[in-house]
């Protein structure tokens, strides 16, 4: 084993040369993070952080004069105190409201029971008036909460003998009013599959002022709270759900005037996901359905029978047409080897669908005329704007897809969701074909739509663990388009030397050789013979994770240690349970399990990976974020492929040393780090721990005396 080149110095010069600050220190921050400073009083065996410290000065300093910022704040820096007590003293002071984005529900709950209230406490000490007014909450979109006016018409339907699950409604209908927020997590006893989306709060079916139980409305009560909040905790997914409400006129969230992100290397992933278009007949028949079913309150309210028998004769002409559309295209998707593929051309030459969409509009238009005449612009007619306003959003997207517009800026794409029984195809007919075809269309790049619907109206600060390749943050602010902001790398204070071992074996087959699997399956065992369990085993691929696991299943069995699959339906919290309960566990994970899971001590000691995460060349939406950089002359590889493997790999990395009492060995099964050019600058990016070719290093480190 051998340490890489000076990470003593790499490490000084990424603390005392690539942070973009200024050098004066903040006095404020000084004196809540010095020795013996105010936020000691409160952190038992308070050791002083200079990476924390500075980057609280950092965060201060871009709130202050409204400029972005990307800090790098490796594992165990403290980097939510470094973001959320700066944050705190400027939304006071200057009287300004912050929200705080994450990806996870686990950070989430660390930042309300931990790290906010004792912000809230150094606050206290800074200013008695302060400490009074200080308030942080969390914000949650509607359906996490229980809509009392729902909970009473199902308890009413149970009365009349008309709704199943009764002694269950019953009893929650009796014990709402003993709930302070009414959100699902408050409930305190578990409620049969399906019930709670019977009673959360819906956009589409809410009355307004006219519930009967609008003062008493949780959702309402949330929303005043956040009113009189400094800081506001959010997950990613919400906040830029609220970001393209904005566009359109609507919000979730109050004013606000800066954005710390934290878990930030998923924000390209989670501004994707909410600008994606999704076509499909059964999101086509969703829409027809709030009113054909009754599911809004408008359409109760008005109880006119001839409006609903022509909303289904237009959803019936709108999706026979469809299917004749879309089940083609199922048909020959079910030959080809992938369900998924990356349109080139315009599904079909002419968009027929205007007639049906605008046969749609005007019924409910004349309606809702008729309505705003005899009764005024009540919840009924608020409603129907609603209605009006997803129609068109409707019409938009499949026109969008089907006429493959904006093809320079938008990926679109088909999918086939292939069913278990094949031998039926041939009796199958074009609705039941058509149901099984999924259309897509989502922005190739985000950066120009966060530069144009965020960067340019707020501050915003983003940190991760994960920003930067060999030092550079350039790859992720040009795929964000976060042009001008100052930086800062916030070193790990771990001494991954003494603490960690990164094995990576040579002269072994390649990911690209055939027979590289049965190398993988035979390296993984040999490496669990000698860890002895405590183990993650991490694939890129579900179907290769669920090969070697068949493979390795009754070997592991014979050593007496539990294999834990991460499959469908498997819940991520209930494997790591397992898995810290067992003590003599290997943890075969895909996707999700190689970031934003915590198992600190010796319950975790080696991380296996099987390969480069490497983004999948077929999936479609990569496919053409590669192909767009090739026609603008740039090497796909280097400026996408590559950075992104990266970021992904530290992640992965970060999984073992959590604290510094943790040791262990991480292995890379991917020989490529040392036959290709590429190789020196995927290990210059990871943390400097001693670097082995030979799995025999993994147990003479681990069970040295």
């Amino acid at each position: 084993m051998n340490a890489r080149s000076s990470p003593a110095s790499r490490w000084n010069k990424i603390l005392t040369g690539n942070s973009t600050m200024s050098k004066k220190p903040t006095n404020i921050m000084h004196s809540i993070f010095k020795r013996q400073g105010i936020l000691s009083q409160f952190v038992a065996n308070y050791q002083p952080r200079r990476a924390q410290f500075e980057m609280a000065n950092l965060v201060l300093e871009s709130l202050s004069s409204e400029r972005h910022a990307l800090i790098e704040a490796g594992t165990g820096t403290g980097k939510s105190f470094g973001y959320a007590l700066p944050a705190a003293y400027w939304a006071l002071k200057e009287e300004k409201r912050v929200i705080i984005s994450t990806n996870t529900i686990t950070l989430q709950q660390q930042l309300l029971e931990k790290e906010l209230p004792m912000v809230k406490q150094v606050i206290s000490e800074l200013s008695e008036e302060w400490a009074e007014t200080f308030n942080f909450e969390l914000a949650k979109g509607r359906g996490n909460y229980i809509c009392r006016r729902r909970l009473q018409e199902l308890a009413d339907d149970r009365l009349a003998g008309e709704q199943k699950h009764g002694p269950v409604i019953s009893r929650l209908a009796k014990h709402v009013s003993a709930l302070e927020k009414g959100d699902r997590d408050e409930i305190p006893f578990p409620l049969p599959p399906g019930l709670f989306s019977l009673i959360q709060g819906d956009a589409d079916d809410c009355m307004g002022k006219q519930s009967p139980f609008h003062k008493e409305c949780f959702i309402q009560n949330a929303r005043r709270k956040l009113q009189n909040a400094q800081i506001i905790v959010v997950n990613h997914a919400l906040f830029f759900t609220d970001l393209l409400l904005r566009k359109q006129g609507a919000s979730i969230l109050p004013h606000y005037d800066a954005v710390i992100m934290d878990e930030a290397h998923r924000v390209e992933d989670q501004v994707t996901n909410q600008y994606t278009y999704h076509i499909s007949l059964e999101e086509v028949n969703k829409l027809f359905l709030r009113v054909t079913k009754r599911r809004a309150h408008w359409v109760r309210e008005l109880d006119d029978n001839d409006l609903l028998m022509h909303v289904e004769g237009i959803r019936a002409r709108l999706v026979t047409r469809l299917a004749e559309i879309f089940a083609p295209l199922a048909k020959g998707l079910a030959e080809r080897p992938q369900n998924e593929y990356l349109l080139k051309k315009p599904i079909v030459r002419d968009y027929s669908f205007q007639p049906i969409f605008a046969d749609f509009k005007n019924l409910i238009r004349d309606k809702r005329k008729q309505v705003e005449l005899e009764k005024g612009e009540n919840e009924t007619v608020m409603g129907m704007d609603r209605y009006l306003s997803q129609i068109e959003q409707l019409e938009g997207m499949l026109k969008h897809i089907l006429l493959y517009e904006n093809a320079e800026e938008w990926a679109t794409w088909v999918a086939f969701a292939a069913e278990d029984e094949k031998e039926n195809n041939m009796l199958q007919d074009d609705y039941t074909w058509g149901s099984r075809l999924h259309l897509y269309s989502a922005p190739i790049e985000i950066n120009s739509l966060l530069r144009g619907d965020l960067f340019e109206d707020k501050t915003v600060i983003m940190t991760s663990a994960t920003l930067t390749t060999q030092g550079d943050f350039s790859f992720v602010a040009n795929r964000l388009g976060m042009d001008d902001y100052g930086s800062m790398q916030a070193p790990s204070p771990f001494n991954y030397e003494e603490q960690a071992v990164l094995v990576v074996p040579d002269n072994v087959p390649a990911p690209t050789e055939a027979a590289f699997e049965s190398f993988l399956s035979a390296a993984m065992k040999e490496i669990v013979e000698a860890t002895r369990g405590r183990t993650f085993l991490l694939f890129t691929s579900y179907s290769q994770m669920n090969r070697i696991y068949e493979d390795m299943k009754s070997w592991l069995e014979r050593l007496g240690l539990t294999g834990l699959l991460h499959g469908p339906g498997v819940s991520r919290d209930q494997m790591l349970q397992a898995f810290r309960a067992s003590g003599k566990a290997v943890l075969f994970g895909c996707d999700s399990f190689w970031e934003g899971v915590d198992v600190p001590g010796d319950d975790l000691i080696c991380v296996v990976m099987a390969k480069l995460p490497f983004p999948v060349p077929s999936d479609p939406l990569t496919r053409a974020r590669t192909e767009r950089l090739e026609r603008k002359g740039q090497n796909s590889f280097t400026d996408y492929t590559l950075p992104f493997s990266i970021l992904r790999l530290k992640q992965g990395f970060g999984r073992l040393i959590r604290t510094k009492k943790d040791r262990g060995t991480v292995v890379i099964l991917d020989t490529r780090i040392h036959t290709k050019r590429y190789g020196q600058h995927v290990l210059d990016s990871l943390p400097p721990a001693r670097l082995s070719t030979n799995l025999d290093d993994i147990g003479r480190f681990l069970y040295r005396a």
